[in-house]
């Protein structure tokens, strides 16, 4: 029995040896992660101390308290809960000097982020690659920034002829746009050019247009933003020929060899032009 004595105890020393080093790894771990949930915290603190003003007014000391792998550990955390930190269109990220959008700090909000903080729920979000999460949106939000500068500068201040329903553009409304900006918003300008943004008179309708903003900064409108306009004007093209041959197959219109010519979808700028 003197075998079976010492695989038991070699077997039980194993055991406990397995236990032990899960424990011990579990323990470094989550100390590890408490540690880097109380620069998160710290970090909103320095935030909170601003409520009341801008996340601009933050931003030094946010920068100065926090060194570089604090800020690396911690900010991606942050920024998915709701700190707006600006993220350069044309200059690389840049971790030594976060900068944040100039929105007022509330205390209550500010307090919630420390409860999900503290809670470890957003303990999954630690240590993510900084650049790449930065980068990898920013084409996107680069896009919704022009299609949101378009509503704001243009859609705002048009007005429509509801007889004709046509709309009449603000005045070379067009040279506040680089020639990558007006291709970006050809599509949008075109799924717009309609009288559903507008009020009976003719002025446009800020509550619906404040509407499709926040409708571009969700990404609703990714879809059209990202759109070539040469595709777009094909598969319109296409779809009205589609349903000219239909139409003929179904006896609702005689055959007319001008009408089975692709219709050409007029560009949204030139037609703004032609307007003015």
């Amino acid at each position: 029995m003197e075998w079976f004595g010492t695989l038991m105890v070699g077997a039980i020393g194993a055991l406990i040896g397995t236990y032990c080093g899960a424990y011990f790894l579990h323990r470094k771990t989550e100390k590890k992660t408490e540690k880097i949930r109380e620069i998160a915290v710290r970090g909103l603190s320095i935030i909170k101390k601003y409520a009341g003003q801008s996340y601009k007014a933050a931003e030094s000391q946010f920068n100065t308290e926090l060194n570089i792998s604090e800020k690396r550990a911690v900010i991606v955390a942050i920024h998915k809960l709701g700190i707006p930190i600006e993220v350069p269109t044309k200059d690389v990220f840049d971790i030594k000097k976060i900068k944040f959008y100039d929105k007022l700090i509330g205390t209550e909000e500010i307090d919630d982020m420390i409860g999900q903080i503290s809670r470890g729920h957003c303990d999954n979000l630690f240590f993510m690659d900084v650049e790449s999460y930065f980068t990898a949106n920013l084409r996107v939000k680069a896009v919704r920034e022009v299609g949101k500068k378009y509503v704001n500068e243009v859609l705002k201040y048009s007005t429509i002829n509801m007889q004709e329903q046509k709309i009449i553009y603000p005045f070379e409304w067009d040279k506040k746009f680089t020639p990558g900006e007006i291709q970006t918003v050809l599509v949008l300008i075109a799924r717009v050019n309609n009288s559903d943004y507008f009020k009976g008179n003719g002025d446009p309708d800020n509550d619906k247009i404040d509407i499709l903003i926040k409708e571009i900064e969700i990404g609703l409108w990714d879809n059209y933003l990202f759109w070539d306009y040469d595709s777009y004007q094909n598969m319109r093209s296409q779809s009205s020929l589609a349903n000219i041959v239909q139409a003929v197959v179904l006896g609702q219109v005689a055959p007319n060899p001008q009408n089975m010519q692709q219709t050409v979808v007029n560009n949204p700028v030139e037609l703004a032009q032609e307007a003015e």
